[in-house]
């Protein structure tokens, strides 16, 4: 199932790594259908909903991206270890293209976080700003509003790059040289 013998190191390694990617994804698909469609609800004031929104992600930023940058560090120590005992380890050599994937999509997660979340998150904190300085500024309602729901449709796409670098890590985790094949 998982490594053994010499490599014993690893399983702890990879078992951090890929709960780390499956505890990021299961913050992050939480948001996306729970929390933020309650914040976009008509009932809710938009100074609420600002306010909220920015408490969310500015708490998250505590969290997720050091969890994140855990996991990618992770594999790629375990992706580069594998990389140089690949002839002389069969484990390493099974384990390594499924350690170089979680690795890839982990820095896919960062890439996706600070080029199209992060803006995002930084225009919503401005925006709650506005409205809690001014409750009756209907541009930047309507806007923080507009944001919600497209940072909430594409946070399923961040959700999703997550799920994968779990599944690849599951599958490194899985590899003990045998001969199975999943």
């Amino acid at each position: 199932m998982a490594s053994t013998g010499n490599l014993w190191w690893m399983t702890p390694l990879q078992a951090v790594a890929t709960l780390g990617a499956a505890v990021n994804f299961g913050g992050s698909v939480l948001q996306s259908p729970l929390i933020m469609p309650m914040l976009r609800l008509p009932d809710v004031p938009s100074v609420y909903a600002g306010k909220q929104t920015a408490y969310l992600l500015h708490n998250s930023e505590y969290f997720f991206p050091p969890l994140n940058g855990l996991c990618t560090v992770t594999n790629l120590g375990l992706t580069v270890f594998c990389f140089l005992q690949r002839d002389s380890s069969r484990i390493c050599a099974e384990k390594l293209p499924y350690l170089g994937t979680a690795f890839g999509l982990c820095i896919a997660t960062t890439a996706y976080a600070l080029g199209i979340m992060v803006p995002m998150n930084k225009r919503m904190a401005k925006l709650s700003e506005n409205l809690n300085a001014n409750s009756a500024d209907d541009k930047s309602e309507k806007e923080l509003r507009h944001l919600q729901q497209r940072w909430q449709k594409l946070n399923y796409g961040r959700a999703t790059i997550m799920i994968g670098t779990a599944v690849a890590g599951l599958y490194a985790l899985l590899q003990d040289g045998a001969m199975m094949r999943l």
